[in-house]
């Protein structure tokens, strides 16, 4: 039989789940029974077995006393099996390390975000529920609530920069431009739930008796995006001069 041929016959059995089953078996208990291939294998159908233990010729053979065992090719062929099924579960136990580390990345992704936007969400909706009561907001106020917000989003960014640095990069740089880009998202998603809470306060002043300032929000939100993109690259840049200091 050539070479080729010879490959494609262990192939073609090994890649037959029943197939597989009889040759772990022989390789197993060494030599066994047609009744108890049958047992094992759980197949009934005796034509079907000889089927399979006939397609097996050339890695099976019988003994003087009829019973099966596996052949010099069949044992050289079951090394071959083993160390295929290492790496393929090698394999696959790095792609399901490399999934859950990816999956663990994105969780504690959407953590963060929401924890940055958890402060200046509050402050929104506070601030939004004064001005239907008490349309008059301070300055000192205002920045009050502003500071608040920011504190939070600061948190945040702080937390973002040790997750940046540990998950993708340690380099200054890179920190500064990633948290650049965390900050303009977190910005626009603060905007987007502004512009929610505002229309809230449109509605809820339209039926109100006395007039509210529905402004503020707008007043608040455009201070803090100011101040937090501003300020996210320089926090960054301390965080990362600590690190390197410590």
């Amino acid at each position: 039989m050539a070479e080729t041929n010879e490959y494609d016959v262990i192939f073609a059995a090994l890649k037959h789940p029943v197939r597989r089953q009889i040759l772990l078996l022989l390789e197993q208990k060494g030599e066994v029974s047609f009744t108890d291939i049958q047992s094992a294998g759980g197949i009934n159908d005796t034509g079907l077995l000889s089927y399979h233990l006939k397609e097996l010729a050339f890695l099976v053979e019988q003994s003087g006393r009829g019973k099966y065992r596996l052949s010099e090719v069949g044992q050289t062929s079951m090394v071959l099996f083993r160390k295929v099924e290492r790496e393929r579960q090698r394999s696959s136990t790095a792609v399901r390390r490399e999934l859950e580390r990816w999956i663990g990345k994105i969780v504690f992704l959407f953590f963060i975000v929401g924890v940055t936007l958890l402060a200046p969400l509050s402050v929104d909706i506070y601030v939004s529920v004064q001005n239907l009561y008490t349309p008059n907001l301070s300055l000192e106020q205002l920045v009050g609530l502003c500071l608040a917000g920011l504190s939070g989003m600061f948190f945040g960014v702080i937390l973002f920069v040790f997750y940046d640095r540990h998950y993708f990069s340690k380099n200054m740089k890179t920190n500064i431009v990633h948290s650049t880009f965390f900050a303009v998202g977190i910005s626009l998603l603060s905007i987007s739930t502004v512009y929610m809470v505002h229309r809230f306060e449109q509605a809820a002043a339209a039926g109100a008796a006395s007039p509210s300032n529905v402004g503020g929000t707008w007043l608040l939100s455009i201070l803090r995006t100011v101040s937090f993109l501003a300020s996210a690259p320089l926090v960054t840049y301390g965080i990362c001069k600590f690190a390197k200091r410590y």
